[in-house]
């Protein structure tokens, strides 16, 4: 990809996948497409569209949704993607710091209407403190260069669940194992008197795995699931060592769904899992 050329959403990408998909199972050639469409396709312009290297306007998305048929509950689905005013907004000043898997992710939560967290080993992003933040970034990105800027978005990022207007609900469920980490000396103690606060929100409901928990798909590995007012547009992000990956088959994604209600079961509840927290707290004097 070209210095300076943008690199596309997963929202694009995903318009992109299913404008290929239903030409080639309508059976047309990028040829034919283009000159049913002369007003408004050139060969080029349809290239860019189906490998995401330019977002779509709503009017050629709608015009190449009815000449290949597409049903309507995929076609609101895409148009509303469509739609969506550009939402790169303050984190685009840290371009150079974060990747794209981690823009889309901050645009995609600044849209959700709730988040289904579960961490294995780390409290999540949208919970921690600067300190721990720090210490954490620290560790696992090996660089002693640019962590203030990367604390600065992951703190930035937690706006979503203060904001005065429609704050998005988090679902948190964190493994014990995460409450237990080192991160440096009155870090933690800090660090889980933050989740004491925050679990006292509204919109905010956290949970704790205890290490003797019965088998549940949590074992599997950390995953965080953002939903939206259309179910369809929800979207599950998984985490790796090397890289993180999305998840946006509807179907895959309601597995990961069912998944969550399992981990919550098998968790502490809300109640319990704060004493465990201010227990875990009180006992880092």
């Amino acid at each position: 990809m070209a210095t300076g050329e943008r690199v596309p959403t997963v929202r694009q990408r995903r318009i992109a996948a299913d404008l290929r998909r239903l030409r080639e199972a309508k059976g047309l050639s990028a040829e034919q497409v283009v000159s049913k469409l002369p007003d408004l396709l050139n060969l080029p312009k349809l290239s860019r569209y189906e490998n995401a290297r330019s977002a779509v306007k709503p009017e050629t998305l709608g015009a190449l949704l009815d000449l290949y048929g597409c049903d309507e509950g995929l076609r609101e689905v895409l148009l509303e993607i469509a739609q969506q005013k550009d939402q790169r907004g303050w984190w685009k000043g840290y371009s150079d710091t974060i990747n794209p898997t981690y823009t889309d992710l901050i645009s995609l939560e600044a849209q959700a209407v709730e988040i289904k967290s579960f961490e294995l080993a780390f409290i999540p992003g949208l919970l921690q403190t600067p300190d721990y933040a720090a210490a954490i970034i620290g560790k696992l990105s090996n660089v002693t260069t640019g962590v203030d800027a990367m604390v600065d978005v992951r703190i930035a990022r937690q706006r979503v669940l203060t904001r005065l207007e429609n704050p998005v609900k988090l679902c948190a469920v964190i493994h014990e194992s995460a409450l237990a980490i080192s991160a440096g000396e009155g870090v933690m103690r800090e660090q889980l008197n933050r989740l004491t606060k925050m679990a006292r929100l509204a919109n905010v409901q956290i949970q704790v795995m205890p290490a003797s928990a019965r088998p549940n798909p949590g074992l599997n590995g950390a995953y965080c699931l953002l939903e939206f007012p259309q179910r369809a547009l929800d979207i599950v992000l998984t985490s790796g060592m090397v890289r993180s990956s999305w998840v946006e088959d509807p179907t895959e994604v309601d597995i990961y769904r069912g998944a969550f209600h399992e981990i919550m079961a098998a968790a502490l509840d809300v109640d319990a899992s704060l004493d465990f927290i201010t227990q875990k707290r009180d006992e880092l004097t």
